[in-house]
């Protein structure tokens, strides 16, 4: 059963950039990553601090698997890609921006509120990579 959450308590909003704009695709609060649909949230996943930086856990069929962590200097990084690597960035001023070894630097959206950290983290782990499969999917089906 989907958990879902109501608005208006504190939380951290996490915004994707597209090319008209931004649109506010998820928030964090309580622990819990939650996507926007229909104006409430649904739970898809959580975060934890660990150590100095922050984990972050996406809910599947069948459990939770970790999909990444961020560090205390803003570091966005992945389990998976070439055995740890890094995925992009957190700036000062909420900017989340991805870049590494295998991409080229781009701002994908911002995060605001308290929990900026685990909040970008989420946006470039589990927000980015689920709307491009998603579009891969929608171009698969023609």
């Amino acid at each position: 059963m989907e958990e879902k959450h109501e608005l208006g308590c504190e939380r951290t909003n996490i915004y994707r950039l597209r090319s008209r704009g931004e649109d506010a695709v998820g928030f964090l609060s309580r622990g819990g990553t939650y996507r926007l649909r229909w104006e409430q949230g649904v739970r898809i996943g959580r975060y934890e601090k660990d150590g100095a930086g922050w984990r972050v856990f996406r809910e599947t069929r069948f459990g939770e698997k970790e999909t990444g962590s961020i560090t205390a200097n803003g570091e966005i990084r992945s389990p998976g890609l070439f055995e740890g690597g890094t995925l992009g960035w957190l700036e000062a001023d909420g900017t989340v921006v991805r870049g590494g070894l295998i991409f080229a630097e781009e701002e994908v959206g911002r995060v605001k509120g308290p929990e900026a950290e685990p909040a970008a983290a989420a946006l470039l782990l589990i927000f980015v990579p689920e709307e491009e499969e998603a579009g891969r999917e929608m171009n698969r089906r023609g």
